[in-house]
């Protein structure tokens, strides 16, 4: 327990933290109260407003669900990243932004501002553990290590690779030895790195043991 907090103010702050690691988002007014039976909204508001004076969450005016749970330095303890489309692990797909929805990570995982999460279809990228239906962080930045996995745009395409700078060329290699890289001539306007894959989050509902 939170020295800082009496037991009520903990129930509602336990709450909060609860419904954002299991749902994705925080709980409105109207459920923190109708959860906890308290006497009603205007109640659960002030020991959120208490809650945000101690310095264990954050909240931005006007918005019904915007409260952030915070560590002791101020900051979020988990961060809303959004999933916003999907990625081929194999040819270039086209790179249409769709927002799924977003997943509530650690903010010792995520890390940097801006962070997203792309869904991976195809198989390219097994050899790496990487597989069909996975959800690829991706940390956005404009270069990547040699050697280092990106999601990378090719024209208005986007495909998941290593990342290799060759002589001539810029090599973007599959983790499938049946499968061909991708070569690009350098200096070419038709590439971009979107961003490192600095994670994989993985359904394991979804996997089936091979025969």
């Amino acid at each position: 327990m939170d020295e800082r907090l009496t037991p009520k103010q903990q129930r509602v702050f336990d709450f909060v933290r609860r419904h954002i690691l299991e749902t994705g988002y925080p709980p409105t007014v109207r459920e923190i109260a109708g959860c906890l039976k308290l006497a009603g909204p205007n109640s659960a508001k002030k020991i959120l407003d208490i809650l945000e004076r101690k310095g264990v969450i954050r909240r931005k005016p006007g918005i019904s669900r915007a409260i952030e749970v915070l560590d002791g330095l101020r900051r979020p303890a988990v961060r809303m990243v959004p999933i916003v489309g999907t990625i081929r692990a194999g040819k270039p797909l086209l790179a249409v932004e769709h927002r799924e929805g977003s997943i509530a990570v650690d903010s010792s995982i995520a890390r940097a501002e801006g962070m997203f999460f792309l869904r991976v279809s195809g198989d390219s990228m097994r050899e790496a553990h990487i597989l069909d239906g996975d959800l690829a962080l991706i940390r956005p930045q404009s270069n990547v290590e040699q050697g280092g996995i990106a999601a990378v745009l090719v024209g208005d395409e986007a495909t998941l690779k290593y990342v290799f700078k060759e002589r001539h060329a810029l090599r973007l290699q599959p983790a499938n030895a049946a499968m061909k890289p991708i070569w690009v001539a350098p200096g070419s306007d038709e590439v971009r790195i979107i961003g490192k894959v600095v994670g994989i989050f993985r359904n394991m509902e979804n996997v089936r043991r091979e025969a």
